[in-house]
């Protein structure tokens, strides 16, 4: 990181800065897509109106999705939290599919 960048822009780990937000995307990945808390890593930026989620999952962590959200909708988990929690839920699925069977592959 550039020298210039504050201390509020670095990404940490969403289970430390929020914990009741992890608790709750983790718990809901679980409940409908069966993906544990050690198959993804969740990490959050704080930005000026919010924060700013990066959940990484897959072999290696090597996918990404990202969204920004308002205080406001994740104090209440919004409906943009629940639709990003889906998308990422549906991602992580089929990586993860895909990730077994080229294990699998002989």
């Amino acid at each position: 990181m550039h020298p210039e960048q504050t201390a509020s822009s670095k990404k940490r780990t969403l289970r430390i800065i929020l914990p009741e937000l992890y608790n709750f995307i983790t718990t809901k990945l679980e409940e409908l897509y069966n993906i544990h808390p050690y198959d993804i890593q969740v990490y959050a930026v704080k930005e000026a109106s919010g924060y700013k989620l990066f959940l990484y999952y897959g072999d290696g962590y090597a996918h990404q999705k990202s969204q920004s959200f308002t205080d406001e909708a994740l104090q209440n988990f919004d409906t943009e939290l629940l639709e990003f929690i889906e998308s990422v839920g549906e991602s992580c699925k089929e990586v993860m599919i895909a990730d077994y069977y080229r294990m699998m592959k002989p």
